[in-house]
């Protein structure tokens, strides 16, 4: 099936830089989602088909690209997955810069067919020799510009490396000697055979096997085995029938196999560890089978009991110890190790060092009553509330509030978390520094800087066009008009005559002028 194939499951893509730089070293892949699994699907140019399951936290780092740590760490995620089974290139920059026109230090050979490469470059097909990707040499023994060393890009299949399997030195040890294992005894009554078969007539196997089973003795045909389940001892014990013995066991007529060869066949099987035989009168009773073993046979058991104890391997995850007075997250616990992967436990401070915090919970205590006081009743009753937490093995405890002891309990563990961090100056809950460094503060500010400018803009002119929508208006022309009378001239009523108001009115005309700019004194 090709990769690019329409019967493929659902796919993603990977980044755009990513693609490139495997393109160019003569490799496609892409993502695929298949119900709650993850995929990356790889075909190189000389390997078939492979699917790798991977978890989301890779299938994000393949996706993500744009900026030299997110390409970096898609190229590092990449070869961690693919590793075991391709030859991968030499770095990060020989890969990249494949096919490329620009000499980089350290030159080889430009292959022209591996990957994808521009329209008319020259170049070599590689070839392998020994595992080691080979090119003919220039025939003046120079290395050109942007040519790369020989093997240090390009993935080549080594063909699919299976993980060895990891030997258990104990196994074949346990097919000779099978682990003990204690198994509880039912404690409902045992039906008696007189009752079930109350004649030889009436004789079945259905009825034998199933008054033997309720005794403490099963037969399985399929595996061919007799297992005993004495009450004397917790262990069970199964013992191999050979085909004639399974025969009389299991037949279903007492003419051809009487009760009592079929209770020799049964003691003959085990006893070899058991003392006692099993009898009718046992089986016709209510109680269990409850033979005993030979004290050679139970002091081996014991022996072997303690062997296999002293190897069981403890998980320390385990053996973690909660001082915690519950574990109950209904009760008000949550644990701190279940924190958020982008996030993590710090000192107080910016650079503060990472710690580890454990336990989480809060407590209700009553208020104890001094000397002397009467006990208070429950409605009346008065109480402290306190959180406490695990940090780097010593617990610490504050003081809260009532309000906040009911919101711990009422808000999911995050929440929880992120209260324990506000009230405890001890530690702060921060991002990782990784996930930090691919947050650009600058760039942030600056996007938003250029928003609000753009937004202030794009408003001006929405209110400048429903200004000019309500006022609409061109180029204004200029208007000049005449003014007359204008002038105020100084006249004193009974002194002046009209001939000297006429002149002063007509001086005062000449020196205003036209556009009001004076034309001086013609005296």
């Amino acid at each position: 099936m090709s990769i690019r194939s329409e019967a493929m499951p659902y796919r993603g893509e990977l980044s755009y830089q990513l693609q490139d730089l495997l393109r160019r070293n003569g490799m496609r892949a892409q993502l695929a989602v298949q119900g709650d699994r993850y995929l990356l699907i790889v075909q190189g140019h000389d390997s078939p088909m492979l699917e790798y399951p991977i978890s989301e936290q890779q299938f994000r780092a393949l996706a993500d690209g744009g900026t030299n740590y997110a390409n970096k760490n898609a190229y590092k995620t990449f070869n961690n997955i693919v590793g075991k089974d391709f030859d991968m290139p030499s770095s990060y920059v020989a890969a990249r810069n494949v096919n490329g026109r620009v000499a980089m230090g350290l030159h080889g050979y430009r292959e022209r067919y591996l990957g994808w490469t521009p329209r008319m470059q020259d170049g070599f097909h590689l070839r392998r020799m020994a595992g080691v990707a080979m090119v003919p040499e220039h025939a003046d023994g120079r290395l050109r510009p942007g040519e790369l060393k020989s093997g240090s890009y390009g993935y080549y299949y080594k063909g699919r490396q299976e993980a060895p399997a990891v030997q258990d030195p104990l196994k074949d040890l346990q097919n000779v000697f099978p682990p003990v294992v204690a198994r509880p005894r039912p404690q409902e009554p045992a039906k008696p055979y007189n009752e079930l078969v109350t004649s030889d007539v009436y004789f079945t196997n259905e009825k034998w096997q199933e008054c033997l089973s309720s005794h403490g003795i099963v037969i399985d045909a399929e595996k061919k085995t007799l297992t005993i389940k004495s009450t004397a001892t917790q262990q069970d014990f199964v013992y191999d029938l050979s085909d004639e013995e399974l025969r009389k066991l299991t037949d279903n007529s007492l003419k051809s196999t009487p009760l009592q060869e079929r209770l020799d066949v049964m003691n003959h099987v085990i006893s070899g560890d058991f003392e006692g035989q099993i009898t009718k009168e046992m089986l016709n009773s209510k109680e269990q089978i409850a033979i005993s073993l030979k004290p050679e046979v139970e002091a081996s058991m014991r022996q072997r009991t303690e062997q296999d104890e002293a190897l069981v391997v403890s998980d320390p995850l385990n053996e973690r110890q909660h001082v915690a007075p519950t574990l109950d997250p209904n009760q008000g616990y949550t644990d701190g190790q279940t924190v958020d992967e982008s996030k993590g436990w710090y000192r107080e401070g910016k650079h503060g060092r990472e710690v580890e915090v454990g336990d989480i919970w809060v407590e209700k205590t009553p208020v104890q009553p001094k000397e002397g006081e009467k006990p208070k009743k429950d409605d009346e009753q008065k109480f402290t509330y306190k959180m406490s937490a695990v940090i780097n093995g010593e617990v610490i405890t504050h003081e809260i509030s009532k309000k906040q002891y009911d919101k711990f309990l009422a808000v999911d563990d995050y929440q929880r978390q992120r209260m324990m961090s506000k009230i405890f100056k001890e530690v702060d809950m921060k991002s990782r520094p990784e996930m930090r460094e691919r947050f650009n503060l600058g760039t942030f500010l600056g996007a938003g800087l250029y928003a609000t400018r753009e937004a202030t803009m794009l408003g001006a002119d929405i209110a400048h066009n429903i200004e000019h929508i309500k006022h609409p208006h061109g180029p204004a022309p200029e208007i000049h008009q005449e003014v007359h009378g204008t002038a105020r001239i100084y006249v004193k009523p009974g002194v002046d005559s009209p001939q000297d108001i006429a002149a002063r009115a007509f001086d005062a005309g000449l020196n205003a002028g036209s556009h009001n700019h004076g034309m001086g004194h013609g005296r």
